[in-house]
């Protein structure tokens, strides 16, 4: 291997998931989809410089993905979920959004006037939410002449089953080519639906271990409200007792 071949080696080897730091990056966009800037920043705890740095290269080598949703850019991982899928959770990225979500779940065939006093907003915005989470058929609009009710739409159903946050064989491939092409030799050391733990094996380096666990949708039902009011009423009454 000549002197240029050998510095392109090093440059394609490093620019992957050789870093550690870029690593969990990777595991951080790909088991949080939509993950904003200073989310990211937050959660890893990383200066701004670094970091903007090492989603560039992300990026630059194909692994993720950008997007500018709400005056945000979100950060997304490819081939790892549909893009119906990563606009529902951009979607749902927003508060308020999710808990008028949440609402529909929990109460099918509410109306907007409900779901406005049960949550204290205005009905103007619940108006605009219902309108994305519709088009993005994270719910459903049922009019019966001048009636209007909410539903969960199909994607929305698919989402609280978990089926968008599956690793899908499609993606296996992409990972396992992006990370050959880097000079790497992965290995899958055990997979299931959800998640999947990686052995990577590298020239001149020690074997790097990874794993990528996706987890459901967490959606708030009627029965988790009531747990976290009773929790808090216990937790009341223990304080008076003292």
């Amino acid at each position: 291997m000549n002197a240029l071949s050998s510095k392109k080696y090093k440059e394609k080897r490093l620019s992957l998931l050789m870093h550690p730091l870029r690593r969990e990056i990777y595991q951080l966009v790909c088991e949080t989809p939509g993950s904003y800037f200073y989310e990211i920043v937050c959660a890893l705890e990383t200066p701004q410089g670094t970091l903007s740095w090492h989603l560039r290269m992300l990026e630059k080598d194909g692994l993720i993905k950008s997007d500018k949703f709400g005056g945000k850019r979100l950060f997304f991982p490819k081939m790892l979920r549909s893009e119906s899928a990563e606009r529902a959770f951009a979607i749902l990225k927003n508060g308020t959004a999710a808990k008028v979500f949440d609402q529909i779940v929990n109460n099918a065939g509410c109306y907007q006037t409900e779901i406005a006093e049960k949550l204290g907003i205005h009905h103007d915005t619940v108006r605009h939410h219902i309108t994305r989470l519709a088009e993005a058929e994270l719910i459903e609009v049922i009019r019966d002449g001048r009636t209007v009710k909410y539903f969960i739409g199909d994607l929305g159903k698919e989402l609280i089953k978990g089926s968008l946050n599956v690793i899908s064989e499609r993606y296996i491939r992409f990972l396992m080519d992006k990370l050959e092409e880097g000079c790497m030799v992965p290995e899958i050391v055990n997979k299931d639906l959800h998640s999947m733990s990686l052995r990577i094996e590298c020239p001149n380096h020690e074997d790097i271990f990874m794993k990528i666990e996706l987890g459901p949708w967490e959606t708030k039902t009627v029965g988790d409200e009531e747990k976290e009011e009773n929790g808090s009423e216990n937790n009341s009454e223990n304080k008076n007792d003292n």
